[in-house]
């Protein structure tokens, strides 16, 4: 399966969903995630992630892995960047199963998604393209937050949401834990999901092992307590992570 996450606008958080959303919706124990981008470079640590990037000038370099890879996340830089890429993809006969627009609450990238949905509609006709609207922060009020797209009554601002030839719209919330993940973990959401899996399914055994190690470790009861702390900290995060994962599988229901 081949996925690609493109908007011909940079800044729209293409490596934010080809790096931690996207991986949790295909739950997969092997990914290749290719950066064609000759500005941005990913530093993230992963077991589950083979991260490969190169600028647009060796792009034919990766045509032959992407071919041959059985799950590739494909994430393209903005303006010619995109437009270098499903060229050569099309070029080159590769097929495309899923295509990725992000979208963010600014009025200035209405073209640069029309533009992005049309460059791959003429190339790959029956795609299917989902347009996603990147970090909500309340997806009860999606439509205020992206009035630019639904319009609004109240401004007088027409929307355009179905002059887009897209096939389906995820709204993907502002999630607080994955910038825990991203920055202080230093690693993906799905790396932490699959490493704390048995954390989560076993969790008693756990806790009560993390009582036995804050005696072992420390005489001081406040340096027992915070060790004990962090390690629920963790766990609850965890938790969280899990229910993100079922969320994102759910909305964009990849087959």
């Amino acid at each position: 399966m081949n996925v690609l996450v493109s908007n011909t606008k940079g800044g729209v958080g293409k490596s934010f969903l080809a790096t931690q959303i996207v991986p949790l919706a295909l739950e997969a124990d092997n990914i290749n995630i290719f950066e064609i981008d000759d500005n941005n470079k990913t530093s993230l640590q992963s077991n589950i992630i083979q991260f490969k990037h190169l600028d647009t000038h060796n792009i034919d370099e990766i045509l032959f892995e992407v071919e041959i890879g059985d799950l590739n996340i494909i994430d393209a830089g903005g303006g010619n960047d995109t437009k270098e890429v499903i060229k050569a993809l099309k070029d080159n006969n590769i097929n495309v199963d899923y295509f990725i627009v992000p979208a963010v609450k600014d009025f200035e990238v209405i073209k640069n998604i029309k533009d992005t949905i049309d460059l791959i509609r003429e190339n790959y006709t029956d795609s299917f393209i989902y347009l996603v609207l990147n970090k909500v922060k309340e997806k009860d009020k999606l439509k205020d937050e992206f009035m630019y797209l639904f319009g609004s009554s109240e401004y007088e601002i027409e929307g355009v949401i179905n002059e887009l030839n897209a096939n389906k719209i995820v709204a993907v919330s502002d999630y607080n834990e994955i910038d825990i993940v991203k920055n202080i973990y230093k690693t993906t959401a799905i790396d932490l999901i699959q490493s704390g899996a048995d954390i989560v399914n076993n969790f008693e055994k756990y806790k009560k092992q993390w009582i036995a190690e804050a005696m072992e470790k420390f005489e001081d009861k406040k340096a027992q307590s915070d060790y004990y702390k962090k390690k629920m900290a963790f766990y609850r995060l965890l938790k969280k992570l899990f229910t993100i994962k079922e969320s994102i599988k759910n909305a964009f229901d990849f087959k």
